[in-house]
């Protein structure tokens, strides 16, 4: 499978003499922006996402279908059941 290079630019500038908290929330939305797209990228190539709920270890289809699973000592994924 050939994976197409993720965009970098996120847009966010550094303005000397900002205030930190307004830094802080460019930076926090640069962040967000660039997972959404992330997240968007992945799902349209039809792979999988993984993310956590509390504890638990999810794995979401690019259908949307979420399981949790856990890793195995060899690396292998183990799916415990699907969540609604």
């Amino acid at each position: 499978m050939t994976y197409t290079q993720p965009q970098t630019d996120t847009g966010f500038n550094i303005v000397p003499g900002e205030d930190i908290a307004v830094r802080a929330k460019k930076m926090q939305s640069a962040a967000q922006q660039q997972v959404s797209e992330d997240i968007a990228r992945l799902k349209a190539m039809g792979e999988p996402i993984y993310y956590m709920v509390g504890k638990k270890l999810v794995r979401e289809e690019a259908d949307g279908r979420k399981f949790e699973y856990r890793l195995r000592e060899d690396g292998t994924e183990e799916i415990l059941g699907a969540l609604i």
